[in-house]
């Protein structure tokens, strides 16, 4: 990659950084934009063009903004889909006609049967032209992906868009140390089940996980971290599992496990307080606990009215 080339890729990643994000009344910032974004990239690498109606977009950016939500009442797709607009060098928003949309009254601009009726969105050309390099749309898309979700959600998040088979992320760096200690500080067990395996002489299965994401500020050390199964790991970045702040265990009530064994023992963690790690070594703290609680569990949701 020549240094103008470079440059240029940088330019494109700090642009989408810089992308503005919906916050919740709590103060969290929304992936919204993010997951948008994603969609576009995965329909253009799959031969769709640059541009997409919001009646196009609806269903499938919905669904992607209600798995990943940051507030109990599920979110309308209609908001990143004229909000990202507010930055040209991405994207636009207009009618057949070509009147802006953003233009428009909030009470227009925000009207799905609006929308659905009559708006358009477009990859701005520049922008269109740079993802068709693979290099750059790979650190795009990773960019993307690791400000914005765990590591667990990235491979399911890919296929979602339809990028799965377009896109080659390279592997976050691990912290040694991080990897090292919180297997030791918990025995080797899973901090909600208790399992444990060993295959070869390694143990397999367990992973050390952050309670508050390496991306939000979360540090690699033993007070932000927890070791989980696979399956609690990927539950628990899923929002489907989390902490309370005396360390018990919480089940989201928006779970719903179609096995009645696997039901069981899933409600059976609820109010459990999970496994501690050995003395010489502190448990997860209080504030990156409520940062996952606030963050990442998802709460029962609201019908909209």
């Amino acid at each position: 990659m020549t240094a103008a080339h470079k440059h240029g890729a940088e330019a494109w990643v700090q642009r989408v950084r810089e992308t503005t994000r919906f916050q919740a009344t709590s103060g969290t910032r929304a992936p919204y934009k993010p997951l948008l974004l994603l969609w576009l990239v995965g329909r253009l690498a799959n031969g769709h063009g640059t541009a997409a109606t919001f009646l196009e977009a609806e269903d499938e950016v919905g669904r992607l903004l209600s798995s990943h939500r940051v507030a109990v009442t599920p979110p309308s797709a209609a908001n990143p889909f004229v909000y990202l607009a507010s930055d040209a060098e991405l994207w636009s928003v207009c009618t057949a006609e070509g009147d802006d949309i953003r233009a428009m009254p909030q009470r227009v601009r925000e009207n799905s049967k609006h929308l659905r009726e009559h708006a358009i969105g477009r990859l701005a050309p520049r922008f269109a032209a740079a993802l068709a390099d693979h290099e750059l749309r790979d650190r795009l898309v990773g960019e993307l992906l690791r400000s914005e979700f765990p590591e667990t959600l990235h491979e399911s998040i890919l296929a979602e868009v339809g990028l799965a088979q377009h896109v080659r992320l390279a592997s976050a760096p691990r912290d040694p140390q991080f990897q090292r200690v919180v297997p030791m500080a918990y025995e080797f067990r899973c901090s909600f089940c208790d399992f444990s395996a060993i295959m070869l002489g390694e143990h397999v299965g367990l992973d050390a996980a952050h309670v508050r994401m390496h991306s939000k500020a979360g540090p690699s050390t033993i007070d932000n971290g927890i070791l989980l199964c696979a399956l609690h790991h990927r539950l628990f970045d899923r929002g489907a599992l989390s902490l309370d702040e005396d360390r018990r265990i919480l089940v989201s009530q928006q779970l719903s496990i179609t096995d009645g064994r696997s039901n069981r023992s899933l409600l059976d963690l609820a109010g459990r307080r999970m496994r501690l790690p050995q003395s010489a070594y502190v448990p997860p703290a209080i504030e990156h606990i409520e940062w996952h609680h606030e963050n990442l569990f998802k709460k029962p949701a609201r019908a909209l009215a």
